[in-house]
């Protein structure tokens, strides 16, 4: 309509015109003070005039009380500005009237008008969220069959997702969005399989940072959690909640308010992640961590175990450099079926290995390198190394 083309615009003139709006810096002559029918918000850093509802009222409506309250519409929940993350209206205060709220164009619509498309967003407080990407593939990804078949389910999902969403009988009953749920021992492939999600979907992939996220000030977690949500809406971003048991922790029945204030912060998690329509994937170390209210609403709840001798026997030999061969001496299957060890752990010792062996000038990589790097990634979690090579 004429009304939302006209308040489109005045959102959009602070950007890109400024000086239009300069005529709402002229003064009522009998106060000497700026026009309050005007509306408009003046800031220390931009010294022109930010509109607010107010000002769309003055231009669109004048003192027609009755057209000014169907204009407060345009700034619903319903409303294609919000809808389509076009513009929206300042929350304030109860304190203060509605339509002084600032209006403010969605920062990616300048974007996309400005730089053609919308920018990655940079980790902030704001955003407390970093974009994942990898170089490997899936085949690099090895994971026991049961795992690699959940997880091709997933990918169905994103693939199929829109068609879902718009068939008349389906789309009605259809989930908002995707949950799942990544469990097991650190270093078996869960944040690159959420990249590899992303990369094959081609979505980005946004790891939470869940120490910008979890705050001793109350309310503060459930604002700094809005501020992803808010910030992925309508994207299809795939939101990646890494070491998830510090947000999404069972409830607790005791009265403290301590407790209350925890328990609250998990309702609130439980509401934003139900209502969000992209992907959502929690990884945890144990499935038990993670309180039932949210394992009922998983599609998915995958387990990344610890390889067992064949696929460890895989991964030995997908990562070994060709051009840097074991030791004769050495046996790739001794390795796989002797040393109980995850991919990440596996991939540490080649490097290790890859490096002591070009430092010591040697052509191939030898029994007592082999040796060293095993050990130190024992040691690191306590446990006793014996040699069986």
């Amino acid at each position: 309509t004429r009304e939302e083309h006209i308040t489109l615009l005045l959102a959009l003139a602070p950007s890109f015109r400024p000086q239009v709006l300069d005529i709402f810096f002229a003064k009522n002559p009998d106060f000497d003070r700026i026009c309050t029918e005007f509306g408009g918000y003046s800031e220390k850093e931009h010294r022109g005039i930010v509109p607010t509802g107010e000002t769309v009222m003055f231009l669109l409506t004048g003192r027609d009380v009755g057209k000014r309250n169907a204009l407060m519409e345009m700034f619903r929940a319903k409303h294609v500005f919000y809808k389509k993350n076009l513009l929206y209206l300042e929350d304030l205060d109860d304190t203060k009237p509605m339509p002084s709220g600032r209006l403010l164009p969605h920062p990616d619509l300048v974007q996309k008008l400005v730089y053609g498309k919308v920018l990655p967003p940079k980790v902030s407080p704001h955003f407390p969220a970093r974009k994942i990407e990898t170089d490997l593939d899936w085949e690099d990804l090895i994971v026991a069959p049961q795992t690699q078949t959940q997880l091709q389910d997933i990918e169905y999902w994103l693939t199929y997702s829109n068609q879902l969403r718009e068939h008349p009988e389906l789309g009605k009953r259809a989930a908002k969005g995707y949950k799942a749920l990544f469990y097991g021992p650190p270093g078996t492939g869960k944040t690159l399989t959420a990249s590899l999600l992303g990369k094959s979907a081609d979505r980005p992939v946004f790891l939470v940072d869940l120490s910008m996220i979890v705050s001793k000030y109350i309310g503060e977690t459930e604002k700094n959690l809005a501020n992803i949500f808010k910030k992925a809406e309508d994207k299809g971003w795939i939101l990646f909640f890494d070491e998830a048991d510090a947000l999404f922790s069972k409830r607790t029945e005791n009265e403290s308010s301590n407790d209350r204030y925890a328990n609250q912060e998990v309702a609130y998690l439980l509401q934003r992640v139900e209502s969000y329509e992209g992907l959502v994937i929690l990884a945890s170390n144990l499935k038990d961590n993670i309180d039932k209210a949210f394992l009922r609403r998983f599609q998915s709840m995958v387990h990344f175990e610890a390889p067992k001798y064949p696929e460890r026997l895989r991964i030995w030999e997908s990562i070994l450099p060709q051009d840097l061969p074991l030791d004769t001496a050495v046996s790739v299957d001794t390795l796989a079926r002797q040393y109980d060890l995850t991919a990440a752990q596996i991939s540490n010792v080649v490097q290790q290995c890859f490096i002591h062996t070009l430092s010591q000038s040697a052509n191939t990589i030898s029994h007592d390198t082999l040796v060293v790097s095993l050990r130190k990634e024992y040691e690191k979690e306590n446990r006793m190394f014996e040699d069986k090579l």
